[in-house]
């Protein structure tokens, strides 16, 4: 719990791969990519007409120490394929060049809605005030 609470290097972001379980690693890892899937769950909610984009932080099957988080569209389907490129860029930009990944991912204006949920874990109610940071 403690690492969540060190400086983070927004900068250079860990470079992590999303796939079917969403992004996955040592939750001290995830910290910019909570913020980053809190932009892109938003920026995919604007996209859909202001529908609710749930995200979800949870990785039972997993160390404790571990923790992941996956996004879910309006239609409680997992993220689409074709926007998980996107949360890797996302994740992945310095913060020196967030804008521009953003600009990148969506230029949809409006209202959006980001519903987020979470585990026990001990680390995951830091990791979703991450997420809220970010949408």
């Amino acid at each position: 719990m403690l690492a969540l609470l060190a400086p983070v290097d927004r900068e250079n972001p860990p470079k992590l791969a999303y796939g079917t379980a969403g992004f996955r690693t040592e939750a001290s890892r995830l910290i910019v990519a909570m913020e980053r899937v809190g932009m892109l769950a938003g920026a995919r909610s604007a996209e859909k007409g202001g529908a609710a984009v749930g995200v979800m932080i949870t990785a039972s099957h997993n160390p404790v120490q571990d923790n992941g988080v996956k996004i879910v569209d309006p239609t409680g389907a997992m993220l689409a394929a074709d926007w998980e490129p996107k949360a890797e860029a996302l994740a992945r930009a310095p913060a020196s060049k967030l804008a521009d990944a953003l600009a990148a991912v969506s230029t949809a204006k409006g209202p959006a809605i980001v519903v987020v949920g979470r585990d026990t874990r001990p680390h995951s109610r830091a990791l979703q005030a991450r997420v809220v940071a970010g949408a």
